[in-house]
């Protein structure tokens, strides 16, 4: 209600004004603001004399600088201006309102039952919404599943950071303890970063070497003797020359393994959920 917005404001004025609620307001009548009168005006691009283009230019400009976005000139701004279709800030004021619904749902924590996809088209009018479906399961180690959606998550230790990264058999160890399952009954059978084979049981079991490197260090000699000139980014679909990847694994924050788990009594192996291995970068 209109008591309550009121309320709210004098809280918030008397919070971090430093003054009471009436005093606010006996200020706010003070102002020099309340004897202007205001006039609503539309728009018009094409008069030089109004100074509506030259406002809209600084004011774009500044937002395009914050950005890293080229400024333009007033001409470039007539021009954009006069290609813009109305019906594009309702749809988007429309599909903003919808998203923010959907995020308070989220962090609510209500059933999936209860929040909606929506379809819209202003211009017929038509609106339809229809209830999420779950995400697909898909089979994990001893009986368990996993969505697309799901990660297991390693912590790189302070200790194994201080020794130049956490090691390939500290982390074997950390993905069967983050299963939950018997460590007699189940090992990791391979791990992979991207399209590279990083560990391999049948190979590289009993290589100490292996085994006790960092596994940062394992990555990055493994990227390092790709034969491939470009290697996926961490954007999906994008390439970037191993070069870059190079330069951008030393700043990246965590990595994302595929892990095979195989079940020791049967011989079967099982892809788990992705694997992030989360680095500290504090040293």
């Amino acid at each position: 209600s209109d008591e309550e917005a009121t309320s709210a404001l004098l809280s918030v004025a008397s919070d971090s004004l430093d003054v009471s609620g009436g005093e606010y307001l006996k200020q706010l009548g003070q102002s020099s603001l309340k004897k202007v009168e205001w006039t609503t005006i539309e728009f018009e691009k094409d008069d030089a004399s109004n100074g509506h283009v030259e406002f809209v230019t600084a004011a774009s400009n500044l937002r395009a600088i914050c950005y890293g976005i080229a400024p333009v000139d007033a001409m470039e701004t007539r021009r954009v201006a006069g290609r813009i279709v109305p019906a594009m800030i309702t749809t988007t004021a429309f599909v903003s309102a919808l998203s923010c619904l959907e995020l308070i749902k989220l962090v609510q924590k209500v059933e999936l039952r209860r929040h909606r996809n929506a379809f819209i088209n202003l211009a017929l009018p038509f609106f339809a919404f229809t209830s999420p479906i779950p995400a697909e399961e898909m089979p994990g180690v001893a009986g368990s599943t996993y969505t697309q959606w799901d990660r297991l998550t390693v912590r790189e230790g302070k200790k194994s950071a201080a020794k130049g990264g956490i090691s390939l058999s500290h982390f074997l160890g950390r993905v069967i303890s983050k299963l939950k399952v018997d460590e007699e009954s189940f090992q990791v059978s391979s791990v992979s970063f991207g399209e590279l084979m990083i560990y391999a049981n049948f190979l590289h079991e009993d290589d100490e070497d292996i085994l006790s490197s960092s596994l940062f260090k394992l990555v990055e000699a493994a990227i390092a003797s790709a034969d491939d000139d470009e290697f996926a980014g961490r954007d999906e679909g994008k390439t970037v020359s191993v070069d870059e990847r190079l330069r951008a694994l030393s700043s990246d924050s965590f990595l994302d393994f595929t892990v095979l788990v195989e079940d020791l009594e049967s011989g079967e192996e099982v892809e788990i959920q992705p694997v992030r291995l989360e680095r500290r970068m504090d040293g």
